[in-house]
């Protein structure tokens, strides 16, 4: 694998993959103090990749589609445990899945029958993953009976997330329903550029 691939930032990143079979076992074993530790440390690492590749202009194509997998597969792995274990309820687990796995299939029917789509986060979808983030670090954190982290704090970002997660879900349906219905604006703008600059370079040749 070449070093351009493998860059720093690609590396922090997989270093980040690692964290979720460690996570998973601590909280079978309930050991919720040190999966906090590990959460913090994803955390960390999930700032510090994207500021070194920018810093080194390392930015590369598997980094960019293997940062979000791999905050998706902790996340996922994060609620299904916390679902099996009693600290999260079910029903916001499922909500969570369902939305991501709903986005997906949504994409990529879009991609399969009207071609390839950019299809970028919304600040609302954002928003809501930061809450969902947030939510399983106070689940754990009361668990592992961390200092501010009490059950009402937990049970008002549970609330909060459930929310969030079906207004991101509808919002991501209605902008999903716009770009299969309208091509993207940034397919004819690319295409125009070559137009304009070949019609830009016939009075010179015209010249010659």
């Amino acid at each position: 694998m070449s070093s351009r691939t493998l860059t720093p930032a690609n590396q922090i990143t997989i270093l980040r993959l690692i964290f979720v079979p460690l996570f998973a076992i601590l909280v079978v074993d309930r050991r919720y103090g040190a999966a906090l530790a590990v959460l913090g440390l994803a955390a960390v690492s999930d700032f510090v990749d994207g500021t070194v590749a920018r810093f080194l202009h390392q930015e590369s194509p598997l980094g960019v589609a293997l940062d979000p997998i791999a905050d998706k597969i902790l996340m996922t792995t994060a609620f299904l445990l916390l679902a099996f274990t009693g600290v999260l309820p079910w029903w916001v687990t499922i909500l969570v899945l369902s939305r991501d796995v709903g986005i997906l299939v949504t994409a990529t029917v879009i991609s399969l029958v009207a071609g390839y789509r950019p299809f970028r986060p919304t600040l609302l979808g954002k928003v809501s993953t930061f809450v969902q983030v947030t939510t399983v670090f106070l689940a754990v954190a009361y668990e592992a009976h961390a200092p501010l982290a009490t059950r009402s704090l937990v049970r008002l970002s549970i609330y909060l997330a459930a929310g969030l997660t079906v207004v991101s879900a509808i919002h991501y349906l209605i902008v999903a329903r716009h770009r299969f219905a309208h091509p993207s604006t940034e397919e004819p703008a690319a295409a125009a550029k070559p137009a304009a600059k070949a019609s830009a370079e016939e009075p010179q040749a015209a010249k010659r």
